[in-house]
């Protein structure tokens, strides 16, 4: 007699819950970096040759905020040393849309033309490489405030609230500097004058505020290097309040939050989590980079959160997100990727620090979760190949979930103890330390740790697209007092061979084990051995790999009957999921049996359900049993 097995997949799409699907901060962040460039490959293709011909040593921003006029007054002081040859021209970047009042050498003027977003300097002679010399430029304005907007004059609570946001080529939207992150600055001083009622905060330490007549004056030093897009102001009469994250016995460094008024009760919990954030972090990664100052949030309303070095700019009080904008202290600010292509080095890396921050506070399941959320089985690289492609650089799936399990799977190819050894010299890699890197610079300390060559690992999943889909059989026979198992992996996706260890659980009557393999072919045969008798065999149970299996039934009888599986979100759908169940929506009369890919909702199943047969993803053994399969799904935020 012929079996018929018939999947039935029910989307949710299809039987019209109207859900109103929250995006997350982090895309929020890539959708507003992404839509913020619409500048940037000019600015990108505007870097000269002469601003690879001196390193910019240090910045003097002085500033006075009209308010009312929504302008900046100010004099940017620049200390440079010349590199590679000897040059009598300094170019600096600055929107042509500002003003500039004047140039000055030694206290003499200097000449200058300001055309193309770029001020073109004439030096008082020509300097030899090696030597420093300073200018200072004179300028006014309105920052722009369409498009491209980095500086904003905004309100909060009918107050004035004054910000910048940079990240990536903004800083010259507001003052001149050489705005290209493969240049750090060694130091900045952000000397800010505003109305007295007004606070400022920004990077580093606070020098002095000094009160003339109606106006104050902040000074801020940065004395750590810095990159242009992380210098920032947050302006408005906060309130202030102060945590300490003690790093030895004796020491201990400020916690500085900058709260609006009306928001002080809602923020107080999620920041009071900051401190052990920045140990867990510190004991994790290596002491917090910036120690000699601070951290610190500045709330604003620049529209994404940003991870301005020393004090993040935020928007949101979730948890993990302000884990992610803390990791990027390290990861972001500290080592800076060197380009934009690269730019997985601090995204990716600062979306898998919330998990490794959950796995430490919370444990291994918000840990799991947390990974699990971040999956992307779509298409498109890593790697930006093409910087005119605006979606690219800050795409959320890409830069952001799909680069964070480059080191999720990492963490399993080179073993626990080697990944976190990685972590801690990355760290610690002299030439890297608060300056810039590729990804050839952190695989070098990779294959030093772990002693494996890592180029086909790196390349497979920055420069090629999607993920290994895999299929499987096996069999098993006796032999003496063990059972020897054949194992076929074929790799079914169409773009590219993966080279990845794959974890295979054995399920035997004595118990579990796990053999590892290292598949790198388009079919492969493997020879195990085991002690028992092998019941199940499954690759990569947990979840290791970005990957798709697709199970064998092994000996289906499909006597079942029906098979009921849950694959969306209870959390997600709330009453409309509930309610469809409870009038059995998707069955009506028959008989049937009930499998949740989700944990137990809060308040139990409805009473027209039967007790699930298990939790999770559902094993091929099971399918295996059932004539019919009714699968409810969608395709959102973890939905099977």
């Amino acid at each position: 007699m012929n079996r018929i097995f018939i999947v039935c997949f029910i989307s949710i799409a299809t039987i019209n819950f109207s859900v109103a699907q929250d995006i997350s901060d982090r895309k929020l962040e890539a959708q507003y970096k992404a839509e913020r460039l619409t500048k940037i490959m000019q600015m990108e293709s505007q870097k000269t040759a002469n601003q690879d011909w001196y390193d910019v040593k240090h910045y003097d921003l002085e500033m006075t905020i009209d308010v009312t006029g929504k302008q900046i007054l100010g004099t940017v002081t620049i200390l440079s040393e010349v590199v590679g040859q000897a040059i009598s021209q300094m170019d600096v970047n600055l929107l042509s849309s500002m003003t500039v009042d004047g140039v000055k050498m030694n206290n003499t003027n200097a000449t200058f033309q300001h055309r193309n977003d770029i001020i073109s300097i004439t030096l008082d002679k020509a300097y030899q490489p090696g030597e420093m010399f300073r200018v200072s430029i004179a300028y006014h304005g309105r920052p722009e405030q369409s498009g491209f907007g980095a500086f904003g004059f905004d309100t909060h609570n009918g107050q004035p609230m004054i910000w910048s946001l940079s990240e990536p080529f903004g800083a010259r939207n507001w003052w001149p500097c050489k705005d290209y992150p493969s240049d750090k600055a060694d130091s900045a001083d952000i000397r800010v004058t505003v109305p007295k009622n007004l606070i400022v905060a920004s990077n580093g330490n606070l020098r002095s505020e000094i009160e003339q007549g109606g106006l104050k004056t902040y000074w801020w030093h940065e004395s750590y290097p810095i990159v242009t897009y992380l210098i920032s102001v947050a302006i408005h009469p906060y309130f202030v309040y102060s945590d300490y994250y003690h790093y030895s016995a004796t020491d201990s460094m400020e916690v500085r939050f900058y709260v609006y008024s009306d928001q002080v009760n809602l923020v107080r919990a999620p920041y009071a989590k900051v401190v052990d954030m920045i140990k867990i972090y510190a004991d994790i990664y290596g002491e917090y980079p910036f120690i000699r100052e601070k951290y610190g949030h500045a709330q604003f309303e620049g529209g994404a959160n940003m991870e301005h070095q020393t004090l993040s700019s935020m928007v949101s009080r979730n948890e993990t997100t302000i884990a992610h904008e803390l990791s990027h202290q390290w990861w972001g600010d500290y080592i800076t990727c060197e380009n934009f292509h690269e730019i997985w080095l601090n995204e990716g890396f600062a979306v898998y620090s919330e998990a490794l921050y959950l796995e430490r506070y919370y444990g291994k399941d918000e840990f799991w979760q947390e990974v699990e959320s971040n999956k992307y089985f779509g298409g498109g690289t890593i790697y930006v190949y093409d910087l005119s492609s605006i979606s690219s650089i800050f795409n959320y799936d890409r830069t952001y979930r799909k680069a964070s399990w480059i080191l999720h799977m990492l963490r399993h190819v080179v073993g626990d103890e080697n990944f976190f050894k990685i972590l801690k010299d990355y760290y610690n890699e002299s030439h890297l330390s608060y300056g810039t890197a590729t990804t050839d610079d952190f695989r070098a300390v990779c294959e030093r740790v772990s002693g494996i060559n890592l180029e086909k690992y790196f390349y497979q999943w920055l420069y090629e697209e999607y993920f290994p889909t895999y299929t499987y059989a096996w069999s098993a026979k006796q032999n003496g007092s063990n059972y020897d198992i054949q194992l076929q992996i074929d790799q079914m996706q169409q773009n590219h061979t993966f080279w990845m260890p794959i974890d295979v659980s054995i399920t035997t009557a004595a118990g579990d084990t796990t053999i590892v393999v290292w598949d790198s072919l388009q079919t492969q045969k493997f020879n195990l051995t085991v002690a028992s008798e092998p019941l199940r065999v499954e690759l990569d149970k947990y979840n290791w790999i970005l990957k798709q299996v697709q199970e064998p039934l092994v000996a289906p009888t499909f006597d079942a009957g029906i098979l009921l599986v849950n694959g969306v979100s209870w959390d997600t759908y709330g009453t409309e999921i509930r309610n469809a169940y409870q009038n059995m929506a998707f069955w009506g009369s028959y008989a049937i049996s009930f499998w949740d890919c989700f944990s137990i909702p809060m308040g139990g199943y409805p009473a027209t359900l039967p007790s699930p047969l298990g939790h999770g993803k559902v094993p091929a053994d099971i399918l295996g049993k059932f004539s019919t399969i009714i699968w409810v799904g969608n395709n959102y935020d973890g939905d099977l």
